[in-house]
């Protein structure tokens, strides 16, 4: 791409933007015309020319055996019939392994396989576009029109209105004293663009200019100096280009009728340019937080080395330190009402200043926030593509973006504190979930009470909502219950008590059994097998281990440290050999520690092993060595130091599991434990090899000759 003086004379921002994208797509338009295309593929593509003619002359074989006696007439057919079987289940199966072998995304393409085999389909009577009989235009404005005014609906339902007692800034004026240093935004490199621009993924989505990540990064050598000099321009004068503010949205359905508007959520699609500069300013704004440790350890979400294990690991293992005390223990799990939607630009940029985020910074904080505009896209069952006209966003961070879950992080990022002297929280993103322990009735009911006044006047100070109907208090028991445990209920209409509760994809009950998960887990994982058994006619292992790992894989190995030791997970474990079964063909009565080897797949007690140590050796800062608690040196100081307890429901927990297992590895692996990636591949190998199918079996294997 040819660029002029245009892009590096101008210094207005948005004239610069609006030159370099204005060339960019008069030669992209040029180069691509767009052109409408109809595809009439058969319902069944494999389905060939000579496969057609075989199946006619199957149908004159049989109209001729049937008006006949002839009994070798019959026996021809039905060889016939039996040899066309196969050969139609060889062009299914060849069609399909050259789809997936050929895409690009090959996930994606066998998901698609799933769906389409499964007859996932969609109705047409519960279709979004059939509301009320109206056009396809007016309906995608009835959408837009509910997604930007969602925040104003909530507030004027809620009567929101800020008092000097509702001030948001006094929560931070009381628990953040530190003086913070103003941040400074850098000067971004062609190399660092180009590093950006090579990292992104070839999707073909785009946001409204057209402009796919797939055709930006073929492009990325002709554009990038033109882009480094305008994006110097906006850290330089902290104006966001106006052009990168146009958002187009998609309505998902989430459940319940398709008919109501209510029951979507939207997907925002942006500008591929937008995410580059976004990325820049993300570096920068995050480097400043984290060397100043503004961000709460109590959030997990949207964090560099975080994950909803470590979220829950701090969870569980609050409680249950709690209950190894013998203390009353109680969870109030909030649900907040859209809360992306809510946040309020004006106290989040107060929050920003406060926090050090000022001069050019907060003038380009400001500038991305302001004027932001969105519109909401529809198709019809022919795929034709309706727009609805564009609305002003005034509220909330921009769903899809880079920067708008960190803003997020800045918005609520003082809760923790606020709450830390009498409770504990756990945050992921905007799941709010707050601990509250004490070892006499008395004090623990005054602490959730207090809890929740400063829970609600924090919520409604910062305009945020909470769903009284999703808002849950649990309390937690032990299974032997003895005389220091007692019932809490609360009396508070704000929440209600309940015995079991959600907590980031977990089922949590109130003794911490996990057959509420395992239940919910069981026809999920049914599914699984059922698509399996779907698929085996493709007859490609590779493809049906990519499917297992896909589909069923994911299921099951989601939180297992947590509940993968548990009496119920033999339940989780029957359908797991029986999936394995499937997949090799195997008689229901064979066993299945050689298929699991074949395969090269690990036993659900394995995997509970096997992840439990990866989390271990991730997060050694959570655990102590025994070198750390005496100074006497044994050969045991390098273990990890055993907690002492004699509750079973923390010897099933993480913090206690982990030790002792990890403990009981061969010295070899416990050397390299320090080296992720060679110790996860050495572990797999162990693991494979010896096919355990308890922990028990694991604790009582000598590994005194295992070397690799």
């Amino acid at each position: 791409m040819k660029t002029g003086r245009m892009f590096f004379s101008e210094t207005e921002v948005n004239v610069a933007y609006n030159n370099f994208l204005n060339t960019y797509l008069r030669i992209f338009y040029a180069s691509f015309p767009l052109v409408k295309v109809r595809n009439f593929q058969s319902a069944k593509p494999w389905i060939t020319k000579g496969i057609k003619i075989s199946c006619f002359n199957k149908r004159k074989l049989y109209l001729n055996y049937r008006n006949s006696n002839n009994v070798d007439l019959k026996n021809h057919y039905k060889r016939y019939c039996q040899i066309l079987s196969k050969v139609i289940t060889t062009a299914k199966s060849l069609y399909y392994n050259n789809l997936i072998s050929q895409a690009d995304n090959k996930q994606k393409v066998t998901w698609n396989i799933i769906n389409t085999l499964t007859n996932k389909k969609t109705s047409n009577d519960n279709d979004p576009t059939n509301i009320n009989g109206k056009s396809f235009t007016s309906i995608a404005n009835a959408f837009n029109t509910y997604f930007v005014s969602v925040a104003e609906n909530l507030l004027t339902k809620n009567s929101f209105t800020i008092t000097k007692n509702d001030d948001p800034m006094r929560y931070l004026r009381q628990n953040f004293t530190h003086c913070y240093s103003q941040i400074k935004l850098y000067n971004t490199t062609t190399y660092e663009i180009n590093k950006i621009i090579n990292s992104q993924k070839n999707k073909t989505s785009h946001g409204y200019d057209g402009i796919s990540d797939k055709i930006l990064k073929a492009s990325a050598p002709f554009i990038i100096s033109p882009l480094t000099y305008i994006f110097n321009k906006v850290l330089s004068t902290g104006v966001f280009p106006d052009r990168l503010k146009y958002s187009e949205v998609q309505p998902l359905f989430k459940k319940g009728e398709k008919t109501e508007i209510t029951n979507y959520r939207p997907i925002s699609l942006l500008p591929s340019f937008s995410k580059i500069i976004e990325k820049i300013i993300y570096k920068r704004l995050i480097s400043y937080l984290t060397e100043n440790n503004i961000l709460a350890n109590e959030q997990f979400g949207f964090r560099k080395n975080s994950t909803t294990n470590m979220a829950t690991y701090a969870l569980l293992n609050n409680i249950q330190l709690s209950l190894d005390k013998k203390w009353l223990v109680g969870g109030i799990f909030c649900d907040l009402q859209k809360a992306f939607d809510c946040v309020n630009h004006n106290i989040l940029l107060e929050k920003m200043k406060y926090y050090g985020i000022t001069g050019t910074a907060y003038k380009l904080m400001q500038s991305y926030l302001d004027g932001r505009y969105q519109r909401t896209k529809i198709k019809d069952k022919y795929l034709n593509t309706f727009f609805s006209s564009w609305e002003l966003i005034k509220h909330g961070v921009p769903q899809g973006s880079v920067l708008g879950p960190l803003m997020f992080l800045i918005y609520i990022n003082d809760l923790p504190i606020t709450l830390s002297k009498i409770a504990t929280s756990v945050i992921f993103a905007d799941d709010t979930s707050i601990i509250i322990t004490s070892n006499n009735k008395i004090d623990f009911e005054n602490a959730l009470q207090q809890t929740m006044i400063e829970l609600s006047s924090w919520f409604r100070s910062n305009l945020l909502t909470l769903n009284c109907d999703k808002t849950h208090f649990l309390q937690f028991l032990t299974t032997h219950k003895n005389e220091t445990q007692q019932q809490i209920v609360t009396s508070t209409s704000l929440i209600t008590d309940i015995n079991s509760t959600r907590f980031l994809g977990l089922k949590i009950d109130s003794t911490l059994t996990w057959r509420e998960h395992v239940t919910e887990l069981t026809p999920k994982l049914n599914k699984a097998c059922y698509v399996i058994r779907t698929l085996m006619f493709l007859r490609s292992p590779e493809i049906l281990r990519m499917v297992y790992f896909s589909y069923f894989h994911s299921i099951m190995s989601y939180g297992i440290i947590f509940w993968g030791n548990s009496h119920s997970s033999i339940n989780i474990f029957k359908i797991q050999k029986r999936i394995i079964r499937i997949m090799t063909k195997s008689n229901k009565r064979d066993t299945c520690r050689p298929l699991f080897k074949k395969l090269g797949i690990l036993p659900l007690p394995s995997q509970y092993i096997f992840s439990l140590l990866l989390f271990v050796v991730t997060n050694k800062k959570l655990f102590l060595l025994n070198s750390q608690i005496h100074s006497i040196h044994t050969r045991h100081s390098d273990n990890l130091h055993l907690p002492q307890t004699g509750l079973t429901l923390v010897q099933k927990g993480v913090a206690y599991s982990g030790c002792k297992i990890y403990n009981h590895l061969p010295l070899h692996i416990k050397n390299i434990s320090n080296n992720v990636p060679l110790f996860k591949s050495i572990l797999k190998k162990l693991l494979l090899q010896y096919v355990f199918y308890s922990v028990d079996e694991y604790y009582q294997q000598n590994f005194n000759d295992c070397v690799y």
